[in-house]
């Protein structure tokens, strides 16, 4: 069975290709009726939009990227579902790219430019190199939750070092006596603002934290990090997200550990707003979104400018309020 066209559409209602084109597209130009009857008729013959030939022909696939480093993680999925949302809103679709970790690479690149993507929205650094290929392409970037003031890419985020602070207030107030801090890779920088956060939180109830109580998840395995935490006598862990958080709840759990009343387990992101889990725990909250609205409005504004031929050299970085949340 072979593929139908805008031609076919048209010898089907005796109209023209350009007529038929402009009604599926929402172009002006045409009477609503005739663009309903066009609608219906492409609807009852199967036709297909092929949005590589629509992007080629008109310069924009109304397609944005999104990328992240791990399918594991519930909150990449719950900010893509509102990240999604937004997007669709101004008729635009999403393609996933997940499994590289760290950091988008040029090699990771060529895949996404190779859809023919309008912009991306990523969760993981950039290498600058990524940035100058895509500033060349002109192809928008945001990155999204993370934020690094060494590359020139705009950045919408909460402010890490702020609930860092918090928590190291919280935990204070909690009469907690050795305090340690579960971190992701040492590479990603707002996981070092987390800990500098807790660190000032922390000193500002005379509280001095001592450097070799953290742990770097340089690797997938979480348990070998809370064991050599747990041999430190850690009685808190702060934890970079909640889904780390509930990977060290599960390890202590098994090694008979009581959480949180022998060690107080903490994390950041709040998923548990969305996912009910079996173990509530303190978190780092904020309004997920208003983050993910902002992350879209600043990608779509650079989409335009781009269309316009205007600057795209400016960078823009976004930080959101937190709040400590204690789920029950």
């Amino acid at each position: 069975m072979k593929n139908i066209r805008l031609s076919d559409i048209a010898d089907e209602l005796g109209v023209t290709v350009n007529t038929v084109s402009k009604a599926i597209r929402g172009a002006g130009g045409i009477s609503e009726r005739c663009r309903k009857e066009i609608l219906e008729t492409a609807d009852k013959m199967g036709y297909v939009p092929n949005r590589v030939a629509t992007s080629l022909r008109y310069g924009q696939s109304k397609m944005v990227a999104i990328v992240f480093d791990t399918l594991m993680n519930p909150y990449y999925m719950i900010m893509t579902d509102l990240l999604f949302s937004r997007l669709s809103r101004f008729g635009y679709d999403i393609i996933i790219f997940a499994g590289i970790y760290n950091q988008l690479k040029t090699e990771d690149l060529s895949n996404i430019m190779g859809r023919q993507v309008d912009g991306i929205i990523t969760f993981i650094e950039p290498q600058p190199k990524v940035l100058e290929i895509l500033k060349k392409n002109r192809i928008g970037i945001v990155l999204l939750g993370r934020q690094n003031k060494e590359i020139e890419v705009d950045s919408v985020s909460t402010d890490d070092f702020r609930g860092g602070y918090l928590m190291g207030e919280y935990l204070m107030e909690k009469q907690r006596k050795n305090v340690c801090y579960l971190g992701t890779s040492r590479s990603v920088e707002c996981s070092q603002r987390r800990l500098n956060g807790l660190k000032q939180g922390l000193a500002a109830h005379g509280y001095t934290f001592c450097d070799d109580h953290t742990a770097y998840m340089e690797e997938n395995n979480i348990n070998p990090l809370v064991d050599e935490l747990v041999q430190k006598n850690a009685d808190a862990i702060f934890c970079f997200s909640d889904i780390m958080a509930l990977q060290c709840i599960a390890r202590l759990r098994k090694k008979g550990i009581r959480v949180p009343e022998d060690v107080l387990v903490t994390g950041y992101d709040d998923i548990q707003a969305e996912y009910p889990v079996p173990a509530p725990f303190v978190t780092v909250s904020s309004d997920k979104q208003k983050i993910a609205d902002a992350a879209v409005d600043l990608l779509l504004e650079k989409i335009v400018r781009r269309k316009e031929d205007s600057s795209m050299d400016d960078v823009k970085r976004l930080d959101f309020e937190v709040c400590i949340k204690e789920n029950d």
